[in-house]
């Protein structure tokens, strides 16, 4: 019985997360959810009792997800240049599987700026940036492969030239008349895009 409520449950937050987060359906009722999960509204309440319940669990489980390989990202051996990438790539895969999430994430700090608490509990103090990249990016700075900048300029450069075009997507869809497929190819697109405005170095880029 343990193992059909825990399967249960699960079914529940996979559907909750297609509706919020790759349809954008932030005020879906549990009444939505529970036809899409082809189950009983009773069982979605008796589970979560809201669906703003839901919401803040699946969005907590989302970020959580991501947020422990971006920090084994940060906090490996590997270049600069490899980490940048890899960091692109995982917050790209987000994107193109939760379009709407960044939205959300956005949307629920300017409501609520302490919420970043609950949900980076202690890892903003853990990923500790400045020690782990400050050096690789002081030895990008004297090779030339960077511009001088600051560890925080760095990464809210990094950080916005990943996230924006998600935030972006419904204008940069209406400017350029982009289908949903020619949108998601245009994120893929971005990789190279992003390395070439942070590295300074072109020749350093060895994508296909």
């Amino acid at each position: 019985m343990a193992s059909f409520d825990l399967q249960t449950e699960g079914q529940i937050k996979e559907t909750a997360k297609r509706i919020f987060f790759q349809k954008g359906h932030i005020h879906a009722t549990t009444i939505e959810i529970a036809k899409e999960a082809g189950i009983s509204r009773a069982m979605i309440n008796y589970y979560f009792r809201r669906s703003n319940l839901l919401f803040e669990k699946v969005l907590q489980e989302a970020i959580t997800a991501k947020r422990q390989e971006l920090m084994d990202v940060f906090s490996s051996k590997k270049s600069l240049f490899a980490k940048v990438s890899e960091f692109i790539d995982i917050i790209i895969e987000q994107n193109i599987d939760y379009p709407y999430l960044q939205n959300f994430i956005v949307s629920e700090l300017a409501k609520n700026p302490e919420k970043i608490i609950q949900l980076f509990p202690n890892d903003l103090k853990k990923l500790k940036i400045s020690e782990t990249i400050q050096y690789q990016i002081d030895q990008a700075i004297k090779s030339g492969l960077l511009h001088p900048i600051t560890v925080e300029d760095f990464m809210l450069n990094l950080m916005s030239l990943c996230n924006y075009p998600l935030v972006a997507k419904p204008l940069m869809q209406g400017l350029f008349t982009l289908s949903e497929d020619e949108y998601r190819r245009l994120l893929v697109r971005r990789k190279k895009v992003i390395l070439q405005s942070i590295f300074n170095v072109a020749t350093a880029l060895s994508l296909d």
